[in-house]
Formats: C-alpha cells, structure tokens, sequence
C-alpha cells in the first residue's frame, strides 16, 4: 500500500527535519530501545524438555518396565533392554537438542546482522544511533 509522505509524518507526528532531539529521548522512554529480547535459557534444561514429550514418555515407560518387570523364573530384569532404551532416549534428545540449537544459532546471526546500525535524523543533524535505536530513515 502506497501513503502519501505527508499523512506518513501525520501519522508518526515528525517532519522531514526529524525528531527533536527531546522527542528521541521522549519516545526511547515511552517504547523502548527497537530490539528483539533475547531469552536466555538453561542449555540442560532445554536438554531434558526434549525427553518430555508423548514418545519419549512410551521409551521411558518401555524402560522403566524392562526394569521392573522380571522375566520370571526368578531370572533378574532385562539390563540390556534397560540400557538399549535408555541410549536411543539420550540419542533421540541429543540430535533434537543439536538441531534446535544450530537452528537458535542461525537465527540468532541473522538478527545480528540485519540492523548493524540505523541512521535517524534529529534537527537535521544525521546521528549512528546503533541497532537498538530505530527512527524513520531518509523517506
């Protein structure tokens, strides 16, 4: 959709000279730096999350009974089952756990390089402002 410029500085309440210098700071404190937030999270935590989920519940279960199940005869449980399940379980979450991270990664670059730094325009004076800082660019 095309907007005339005019009903575009309306619609912002600036001018072509930009922001006053009062009204940059006025609105930084009312709306905030222009970044994404970044979570930070728990690699192990974000680890285990990926042992909770419908299949891993049924390897867990498939598991746990393997254990708590003896083969009758007074024979001792299946360790070797025990052991099998509980490897492709960790298998399972650990390429789950690389996928998602190498995945958190790219993103994570390619928000780091789209606004290296952003130029705005206050009284006619053009300022590097960062990435964190977004105005209206030359229109």
């Amino acid at each position: 959709e095309k907007i005339p410029i005019e009903e575009v500085f309306e619609q912002l309440k600036c001018t072509r000279e930009g922001l006053s210098s009062d009204e940059g700071v006025n609105r930084l404190q009312i709306f905030g730096p222009n970044k994404l937030e970044e979570k930070k999270e728990s690699k192990i935590l974000k680890f285990l999350g990926f042992m909770w989920n419908p299949l891993s519940w049924v390897m867990e279960a498939a598991a746990i009974m393997a254990i708590a199940l003896a083969n009758g005869d007074g024979k001792p449980p299946d360790w070797q089952d025990f052991v099998g399940i509980v490897c492709l379980l960790v298998i399972n979450s650990t390429i789950s756990f690389i996928e998602e991270n190498n995945a958190g990664n790219a993103a994570a670059a390619l928000m780091a390089g789209l606004a290296p730094k952003t130029k705005g325009q206050f009284r006619c004076l053009c300022r590097d402002l960062g990435s964190s800082l977004g105005c209206l660019v030359a229109v």
